[in-house]
């Protein structure tokens, strides 16, 4: 899968650039504006609350937390990549989480396993460390009850690959927020005053999917910069317009170092009743991570309630 950037050419863009540099550390003074926002922040629109709830939301998480509680089915489609792009392993998959009170269980309706996708494959046990990511993120193991209905992302009292999976969490449902993670940490958090000058960010308004009115916030990483300067290179978030729930979001994160990787993600969300659901994950990824070897990997999750 390769990541779908959404490009706006047809609206003017308008800088909102300061004057005065002494508040160009402001994030808000230094975003672009096509000419709708323009007439909507006449109306009303207020930059600096956008981009507050840009760097404070947790309806994205809390979406995917939403899964824990609700009855679901989920294609999953696995491959890892050699070096010549040609799948050496794969793993197809359909399950099911059902629901009994309190508790969910996962059953699978289907599997289809290529390759030498497990080491032992009675076991389960994984190969390769981005499909094990895969499965202690989107899949079940056994019986869980009694999960907290209000989700936090905290690494505190975590070690090893659920701390690991924590920090990850944070890049994927809070992009712009400091990870802990050697080496690469500071520069997630993009909104950061010494991490401003590396990007340029836009506000626009656009249609979701030709049906919702969404602002869609951007930020790109400037070119001009040496690549390890930056770690989000790309981060595209759609916003309903009425009440600024998180409806999509796209990503392209690069570092080559100590955790050399190349992640392309694109998130769909959907709306059941009261509360909005993923319905849509499409990863395309290359990591080299300390004692493993390079993986190149693909997935895509689809969600049906």
């Amino acid at each position: 899968m390769k990541n779908i950037i959404i490009l706006i050419i047809s609206l003017l863009p308008v800088a909102i650039l300061a004057q005065n540099p002494s508040i160009t550390q402001d994030i808000s003074a230094i975003v672009f504006l096509d000419s709708f926002v323009v007439t909507a922040s006449k109306k009303g629109f207020d930059v600096n609350d956008f981009i507050d709830i840009v760097q404070q939301d947790e309806s994205f998480f809390q979406a995917f937390h939403n899964l824990r509680f609700t009855p679901h089915i989920a294609d999953n489609k696995v491959e890892i990549f050699d070096k010549k792009q040609q799948v050496k392993a794969a793993n197809y998959h359909k399950t099911q989480q059902i629901m009994e009170a309190n508790c969910r269980t996962m059953d699978y309706l289907s599997e289809d396993i290529k390759g030498k996708y497990f080491k032992n494959k009675k076991k389960r046990k994984h190969r390769y460390y981005t499909a094990r990511l895969h499965e202690q993120v989107f899949l079940t193991k056994g019986k869980i009850c009694g999960e907290p209905a209000n989700p936090t992302i905290s690494s505190d009292n975590l070690s090893g690959i659920q701390k690991h999976i924590n920090e990850l969490k944070k890049l994927i449902f809070q992009p712009g927020k400091e990870v802990d993670v050697p080496f690469i940490g500071g520069k997630t958090a993009i909104f950061k005053e010494n991490m401003l000058k590396y990007y340029d960010f836009s506000i626009a308004l656009k249609s979701y999917k030709n049906q919702q009115s969404c602002y869609v916030f951007k930020a790109i990483a400037k070119p001009t910069y040496r690549s390890n300067k930056t770690i989000i290179k790309y981060l595209e978030t759609y916003f309903d317009k009425n009440d600024f729930q998180v409806l999509a979001r796209n990503y392209h994160l690069k570092y080559n170092g100590l955790f050399d990787f190349d992640v392309k993600m694109k998130v769909e969300l959907t709306q059941l009743g009261d509360k909005y659901l993923p319905a849509l994950v499409a990863y395309d990824g290359r990591w080299k991570i300390p004692m493993q070897k390079r993986e190149i990997v693909e997935f895509i999750i689809d969600f049906t309630y």
